[in-house]
């Protein structure tokens, strides 16, 4: 069996390389209806799609305690919520594209969490595991989290961040190394039927706060800085990465 604290760094350090995107900062601002496009589809898909389909079936299973399953999902949406406008809207962070970066670096550490979360469900002791690997799966991951990572390094460019500044940030990805141990944590300290409650609460709390974060990110930045040079083509550009990172999951998944 394939042994997670490789598969686990694999996955952290992948996103670190979008800090190759400065290589090319000068063709990348000047298309930027396509560039900021492409990554608000992509957000629209991560943060909204995928983060609350996983919430939505996560509370179907829940449905044993109703009210479990009715207040996670609520106070993630509520807390998410929170931390998008003390982000993008409070004085905390002055200049305006700093407080994309964050939002953004925000985004990447709590989704990089929640992979890492999916990640390490498939080794729980004493389950066989459940994560494939195969050149196509293999592919399809590295640019899943090429792509996140390049929804940090972007509001990086335009905010005038130093290419060593914006590598550091891309750290956050890494959050998703010890998030791989945690279903195993889960499972040897909790007992049912605890266990069973703990990890499914656990990434409906996190997804629910993915999708509101999103939400905040691409309605206050990405799309508005899309849709800032007052072009037509954005908007395809977005379904172009909607469907894109949409397919990339269906080959990772």
């Amino acid at each position: 069996m394939t042994d997670l604290s490789v598969l686990a760094t694999g996955f952290g350090v992948i996103p670190l390389a979008a800090i190759l995107l400065y290589s090319f900062a000068g063709q990348l601002t000047r298309h930027r209806e396509a560039v900021w496009g492409f990554l608000a589809g992509i957000v629209a898909f991560l943060g909204l799609s995928h983060a609350m389909a996983a919430v939505l079936v996560n509370h179907s299973v829940l449905g044993f305690d109703p009210a479990l399953a009715t207040v996670v999902p609520s106070v993630g949406l509520l807390v998410g919520a929170g931390i998008a406008w003390l982000l993008l809207e409070g004085a905390f962070i002055r200049a305006e594209p700093n407080r994309v970066v964050a939002t953004a670096v925000a985004f990447l550490a709590l989704h990089s969490f929640s992979d890492g979360l999916v990640l390490g469900a498939g080794f729980i002791p004493g389950i066989v595991s459940s994560v494939r690997i195969d050149a196509i799966t293999v592919s399809a991951t590295i640019l899943h989290r090429f792509l996140e990572g390049c929804l940090v390094i972007m509001p990086a460019l335009v905010a005038s961040w130093r290419p060593r500044s914006a590598f550091v940030v891309l750290f956050a990805s890494l959050f998703a190394i010890p998030a791989a141990y945690v279903p195993s944590w889960i499972f040897n300290i909790a007992t049912q039927p605890a266990r069973a409650e703990v990890q499914l609460a656990v990434p409906t709390f996190l997804g629910a706060v993915e999708a509101t974060l999103g939400l905040w990110l691409l309605a206050r930045a990405f799309l508005p800085i899309a849709a800032a040079g007052r072009g037509s083509r954005w908007p395809v550009w977005t379904a172009i990465g909607f469907i894109a990172i949409s397919l990339v999951h269906f080959f990772v998944e």
